[in-house]
């Protein structure tokens, strides 16, 4: 027997989901930020499939159980409400003493692989308590299953929009612990009406947190390979002070200071720079503040290879740099005599650290009356500027090359596109200069790439022989790729030939190089025909008319990124692998990225987890009343299941370049997508039962947006990024509303018609739809890599086109 709602009322009920919803939506998003700060990437799609799979769990467990769990419904919405709050903050602790690590050692493989597993599995256990005591609620609220389904969205939704508020106020290893306490609060709403049992509850609650967080505080173990862990290694009188740090939605901003932290990026031999304070985001070395006062003490800059380019600016240039976080490349420019220096980078803690604690130690660089500080992410800025520049630095580029054996490629960068790109060639002036310094790689591919998305940029603009509009030279550390609105005269390569012998710089590419000039003064590996090295064989292959064929052929993935397929960093090609295996053996993990593989192992695990708990109860399920119409049923959840998290993940990459920050886009995003579901959701409860007309009507609307939202993504996104980021924080959940209104309807129709024809198995469904969606995120993000998110958005129109039909199939039967 099915009992009625708990006493409390359906009310009372849906405020506990409401919360519940809100703690683990929350915890969802903090642990976007902490896998930021820990590892190398924030890993939203496992992130997502990882909550959805706690949501699947639960829904099997809860069918499985129901004889049991039904009749003490009451006490045990409670329980698993209490459960929850102590889950986040613990599971969050113990996911600490997992040693995971984003770079993949071939021996060890097994053993990575197997780490990670136990790390999500830890971080699982909270959304399967949360979603429980959310299936739980719906399996006993008779009558209002609509009703207590919007409850969720609604508190989910919060929950995505209370995190970024939190990491306002508080550091990030402490940020489940306050999540606890909106599972606490609903947990209020539903508890026993026997004082002893409820005291004992929240005392033992209390006392097991307190307790556990007394023995092992709240702490973040950073992958070993960051910088940020790997300076914490050395040895006494070297091992570094923090003297600064501050924290955010944005990033956790550190400063560090040490008589062994003396390396400037891409610096010539010889040369010994001033002591310099690291700037560390996220754990990553972002930028060298040099403590010095004036631009005469910074001369050490002069004889990095980001000075090169200023020879060939016009007297007194207006620079653009976009990236700069610490200022060394500031005080370059201020030596090379430019007339105006806009410093853009989007994190607001880097310039108050820098004015503020900093100020004295190489911070007053900002204070240059010539140097204008800007907080922006570089793509927006540079698109809505009114400026016109000479010279505009890529600065972000100025770093080593990929993290080989890494997850580096997971990273969505939307200036590094062919329309970030094409952005920047607008803003530039008849004569004006771009370029990008990157770290030598073996085999070649980050500057490859640069080079292809150069020339794309370039005739996007309608240049016809990018050839003569670049040249390319490097020494021992790094290549330097310049770009020019006009072409190189024979003037400007006679003086860049001089500065190659002045500076001991090797040329790589201009119009009219000769053999004699490859490859020297340092010499790198030459290609099978001899001439020059291998990235002037590139140059030559990427100029010609040939280019598509040799991108293709290379052995990993040069194409330049767009912004619907904005993963610069990304370079590998899954049909390479064997080429790759048989020139490096058992190293062949070490010289290439891991991203594609990493998402393609995670989506085997999940589908493989999800699909064990699919079909246990499928197995109990045999002498229920869905009879016939069991196929139709799943495939019904799944494909909207499959459908809602495709579209997620496609607006959510759009909106990532519209906000400019991965952690606050999907607070957005889902925030966004869950409350307007929510709205949708509730609607759907006044027209239940709804008709089969009313039903195929609301589809083809649902479907005629979707195709609408994915036509005007493009533009609207650019609309958005124009605003002020709180205007586009309030923007961006709007331009979703349709869409995300409409795709509440589809399951809570179909829970009405279960409710009256199999109410045993609402849970399993929930299940089947929260294993799908489980599925789906690492598949969006494959699909994203490969082809491009509109794909994904295009596939999802297709699954709700095919839902519609299965609908009408058994609203008939």
């Amino acid at each position: 027997m099915t009992p009625a709602a708990p006493r409390d009322g359906s009310f009372r009920l849906a405020w506990l989901v409401f919360w519940v919803s809100a703690a683990v939506l929350g915890f969802e998003i903090v642990l976007m930020r902490l896998l930021l700060v820990c590892s190398w990437n924030h890993f939203a799609f496992v992130v997502i499939s990882v909550v959805l799979l706690g949501f699947g769990a639960s829904g099997t467990a809860l069918t499985v159980a129901r004889a049991w769990v039904l009749p003490r419904s009451d006490w045990l919405v409670f329980a698993l409400s209490l459960l929850t709050a102590g889950a986040i903050p613990i599971c969050a602790v113990l996911a600490q003493h997992v040693p995971i690590e984003a770079r993949f050692v071939p021996a060890l493989l097994a053993e990575h692989a197997a780490k990670w597993v136990l790390y999500w599995a830890i971080l699982t256990i909270p959304f399967f308590f949360g979603a429980a005591a959310i299936g739980l609620a719906l399996m006993s609220a008779k009558g209002r299953i609509a009703g207590i389904y919007a409850s969720n969205l609604l508190g989910s939704g919060a929950g995505a929009l209370l995190a970024p508020v939190l990491m306002t106020v508080a550091p990030p290893q402490w940020l489940p612990l306050l999540l606890a306490g909106p599972a606490v609060v609903g947990g209020l709403s539903l508890a026993p009406r026997r004082p002893s049992v409820r005291y004992t509850a929240w005392t033992v609650l209390f006392v097991a947190v307190t307790a556990f967080l007394v023995l092992d505080p709240p702490h973040l173990r950073l992958d070993s390979s960051k910088y940020a862990a790997q300076i914490q290694q050395w040895a006494p009188p070297f091992t570094p002070q923090r003297i600064a740090h501050a924290y955010g939605p944005r990033a956790t901003v550190e400063a560090y200071r040490s008589e062994a932290i003396h390396d400037l990026p891409f610096l010539g031999l010889g040369e010994s720079p001033p002591p310099i304070t690291a700037i560390v985001i996220d754990g990553h070395r972002a930028g060298s503040v040099l403590n010095v006062a004036s631009a005469a003490e910074a001369s050490v800059v002069d004889q990095t290879l980001m000075a090169a380019p200023y020879a060939f600016a016009p007297d007194q240039p207006r620079v653009a740099l976009l990236g700069e976080i610490g200022g060394s490349n500031a005080w370059l420019a201020v030596r090379r005599g430019a007339a105006s220096i806009d410093v853009v980078q989007p994190y607001p803690a880097v310039f108050e650290l820098l004015r503020g604690p900093l100020r004295e130690d190489g911070g007053a660089v900002l204070a240059h009356p010539l140097v204008h500080p800007i907080c922006a992410e570089p793509r927006h800025f540079i698109e809505h500027t009114p400026n016109q520049y000479d010279l505009i630095h890529l600065v972000a580029l100025e770093s080593s090359a990929a993290g080989s054996g890494g997850v580096a490629g997971l990273g969505q960068d939307f200036l590094m596109t062919e329309q970030g790109i094409t952005a920047c060639l607008k803003t530039l002036r008849g004569d004006g200069l771009l370029f990008a310094c990157r770290g030598i790689q073996t085999p070649p591919r980050d500057n490859l790439k640069v080079l292809a998305t150069f020339i794309r940029a370039l005739a996007g603009i309608g240049v016809t022989e990018p050839d003569r509009h670049i040249v390319i030279v490097r020494d021992f550390l790094a290549v330097c790729t310049i770009v020019k609105v006009s072409p190189w005269t024979s003037n400007e390569i006679d003086r860049l030939r001089e500065l190659c012998r002045r500076r001991q710089l090797t040329p790589v590419w201009f119009q009219g190089i000769r053999d004699d000039e490859l490859n020297q003064p340092d010499a790198l590996e030459s290609p099978p025909d001899g001439v020059g090295d291998w990235y002037h064989y590139a140059a030559r292959n990427l100029f010609s008319s040939n280019a598509d064929q040799f991108i293709d052929d290379w052995n990993f993935d040069i194409r330049p990124a767009t912004d619907d397929r904005p993963f610069f960093y990304d370079y590998f090609k899954l049909r390479s692998l064997r080429a790759l295996k048989d020139a490096y053996g058992e190293l062949w993990l070490t010289r290439t990225e891991l991203a594609f593989l990493f998402i393609m192992a995670a989506a085997t695990i999940v589908s493989v987890v999800g699909a064990a708990l699919i079909l246990a109860p499928l197995a109990v399920l045999r002498g229920s009343r869905l009879g016939s119409r069991r196929f139709a049923t799943l495939s019904y959840f799944a494909a909207i299941g499959l459908a809602y998290l495709l579209l997620e993940m496609t607006l959510l990459s759009a909106l990532t370049r519209a906000i400019g920050d991965p952690v606050l886009s999907a607070a957005v995003t889902i925030a966004g997508f869950l409350i307007f579901s929510g709205a949708g959701s509730l609607t759907a409860q006044r027209l239940t039962p709804a008709s089969r007309r009313t039903v195929a009507r609301l589809f083809v609307l649902l479907l005629i947006i979707c195709c609408v939202t994915l036509l005007a993504l493009d533009p609207l996104t650019s609309l958005i990024g124009g605003f002020p980021e709180p205007l586009r924080l309030l923007l961006a959940p709007l331009a979703i509303a349709p869409l995300g209104y409409l795709m509440g309807f589809p399951m809570p129709f179909a829970l009405a018609q279960l409710e009256r024809a199999a109410p045993s198995v609402i849970p399993w469904a929930w299940g089947i739809n929260g294993f799908a969606s489980v599925v789906a995120t690492p598949l969006a993000m494959m699909v994203g890599m490969t082809w491009g998110f509109t794909w994904a958005g295009i596939a999802a129109i297709g699954l709700y086109g095919a839902a519609a039909l299965v609908f009408t199939k058994l609203s008939r039967r």
